[in-house]
């Protein structure tokens, strides 16, 4: 085994051990935590079911001793407040027209509203439907009465009548919490009449409760970052039904619809940064997936038809960031939707030390400056030892060539002559690779944490308006090849700056780091790589693209260390002492000094002997 492979080992062994003491140990603790957290939870829930007891009786006289008022109800909009949601809710059709996150602002500094819709007749959120959600033309406008239990709990309601003509109240509760990303949602449907039986069928279903058209503000940044996906959870795993582009003309194959009947733990739409996961009570519900118009993402919960006299279901729903530590504290397993299921330690070591970083720095660009530095410490003994076999496999390639030359009608000859050479000179030829490969892991992580970190977004640094955005300084109205996109058949270019700085230094770097080689190819491919990089990295966030130009001037400033430390080591080696008279005379010297320090140890270099003085 040669140096280069041992030093990997340690190396590698090393980072494990940093990983099982910065994630194992750390994850105990937590595991201990959430478990405190989760009695904490269920003491809650109990307090809160003993409350729910208390208030049962009011909902229940509400929805049955309470006539309707002899007047139509009132179009208008309810305002609730908590500390994180700023909420409107229509009583026309009962639904969330707005839901503001305090927490998180948009590009014009409001909180961030996570119901958009342009079409006033648009399907909106949480309405009810005595349908299925594929025959929906349009959103209900139904008049609903209201009635206030509370600042955060409100109860919508209206008399309807089935196929039979029979009459029945149906009424729907929000229950919000102040300190909360999530609340409460029931819905009851019961005969009027004492005695009567209610047949609710349209199409094989009861009723259906919409959510649309699509969850938070569109972009018309056309890149694989500004995805929303809807899907279901079930058997631990979130399983995406339809994706699609926001802002961005639908592709061949994107107009889809389905539907799945079987019991699963909760379904929802994420996208970039925000997350709805609605959790259904333990009844048997029909799901419904509907991106089958340009942008928009329905979804249903249908209950089948129905035959009786009273029914209620109750709902829970999140709406709210998709932050790792927030997800894991709600359950239900909603960290799912985040990326890097398998270098999920990597991600969360990277999130971490950006997020320690900004703790003295208050600029996440600084944070992500000081952690490319941090990386590139971690790493420079590979780099070195890399940078110092790629120096040797240059001074190797005459030889090389001279052997390729020799056996050119020998394959098998000249492979073994190369890597006698190799042998002989203690080159690995893949000493140079181990770097790039390690640092492949950190690349994806650093990939997936920059690309989905929430709080990157509207972050700021030097030119850079939002580190969770390409650097775009100016747009110019034509599609340029591979750059370009296209908006309502208008071409656009975004012109971006740090694509442009981080190929020049990856140009350098790979030219530094090629040396003086005469072959063909070698030179192509220092040229071709920068360009492929150029337009992989042309719209991915600025806080990557700063990542990768970074590690490129420090990998620069690396390799001049580097060929410093090489040349002078070499300077510094002792001259071996010629062989002859002059080399057979300091010999004989050292023999005859030896024996007189042997007898005389007191003597010190420099100094002449007492007797030697008295002369």
């Amino acid at each position: 085994m040669d140096k280069n492979t041992i030093v990997a080992v340690v190396v590698i062994f090393l980072l494990v051990l940093v990983f099982q003491f910065l994630f194992l140990r750390p994850k105990i603790e937590q595991q201990n935590e959430q478990r405190a957290q989760e009695l904490q939870g269920q003491m809650a829930e109990q307090e809160k079911e003993k409350l729910q007891e208390k208030e049962k009786p009011e909902e229940t006289k509400l929805a049955t001793s309470l006539p309707t008022p002899g007047k139509e109800a009132e179009v208008k909009v309810i305002s609730v407040e908590t500390r994180h949601y700023s909420i409107k809710i229509s009583t026309a059709g009962a639904r969330i027209v707005s839901l503001r996150l305090k927490d998180y602002m948009d590009k014009n500094g409001m909180p961030v509203d996570l119901v958009a819709y342009d079409d006033e007749d648009e399907i909106l959120p949480f309405e009810v439907h005595f349908d299925r959600l594929k025959n929906l033309p349009f959103g209900d406008r139904t008049p609903f009465y209201v009635q206030k239990l509370s600042d955060l709990a409100w109860v919508f309601y209206q008399d309807f009548k089935d196929k039979n003509g029979v009459p029945f109240r149906f009424s729907k509760s929000f229950v919000f919490q102040d300190d909360a990303f999530a609340f409460d949602l029931q819905l009851k449907i019961e005969a009027l009449n004492p005695g009567d039986e209610l047949y609710l069928n349209q199409d094989n279903i009861s009723y259906t409760m919409a959510w649309g058209p699509v969850l938070g503000p569109t972009s018309v940044i056309r890149n694989r970052y500004n995805i929303t996906t809807e899907g279901y959870h079930e058997a631990g795993k979130f399983h995406k039904m339809f994706r699609g582009a926001a802002g961005c003309s639908l592709r061949r194959g994107e107009s889809r619809y389905s539907e799945i009947s079987r019991t699963i733990d909760w379904l929802g739409v994420e996208n970039r940064y925000f997350l709805i996961g609605i959790v259904p009570d333990q009844q048997n519900y029909i799901f419904s997936f509907d991106q089958r118009t340009q942008g928009k993402y329905f979804l249903g919960i249908s209950r089948a038809f129905f035959k009786g006299q009273e029914l209620e279901d109750s709902f829970k729903v999140y709406v709210g960031p998709k932050d790792r530590k927030l997800l894991r504290a709600y359950g239900h397993d909603f960290e799912s939707v985040m990326s890097a299921r398998v270098l999920k330690p990597i991600v969360i070591f990277l999130e971490w030390m950006i997020r320690g970083f900004y703790q003295f720095t208050k600029s996440y660009g600084l944070s992500i400056v000081l952690m490319t530095i941090v990386i590139k410490i971690i790493l420079y003994p590979l780099t070195f030892k890399s940078f110092q076999s790629m120096r040797k496999m240059s001074a190797l390639q005459p030889k090389i060539n001279e052997i390729k030359a020799q056996y050119k009608n020998n394959s098998q000859q000249m492979n073994r002559e190369v890597q006698a050479l190799y042998k002989r000179e203690k080159v690995n030829p893949m000493g140079g690779c181990l770097p790039m490969i390690l640092q492949m892991p950190i690349f994806y992580g650093l990939y997936t944490a920059l690309s989905s970190m929430i709080e990157l977004r509207n972050q700021p640094f030097l030119w850079i308006k939002d580190l969770s955005l390409p650097d775009t300084v100016a747009t110019i109205k034509m599609a340029v090849p591979l750059l370009g996109y296209k908006i309502g058949g208008q071409g656009f270019t975004d012109i971006n700056v740090l694509p442009f700085v981080m190929t020049a230094t990856t140009l350098l770097q790979s030219k530094l780091t090629s040396g003086d080689q005469s072959n063909q190819q070698a030179k192509m491919m220092t040229y071709l790589f920068p360009l492929m990089f150029f337009f992989i990295f042309w719209n991915m966030p600025s806080g990557l693209v700063l990542y990768w130009t970074i590690q490129n001037i420090l990998t620069i400033g690396q390799q001049y260390l580097i060929d410093y430390r090489l040349k002078h080591k070499t300077v510094q080696e002792p001259v071996p002492e010629k062989k002859g008279k002059q080399g057979r005379l300091r010999a004989s010297a050292r023999r005859i000094q030896a024996p007189a320090k042997r007898l005389n140890p007191s003597a010190k270099k420099g100094k002449s002997s007492p007797k030697r003085r008295k002369r």
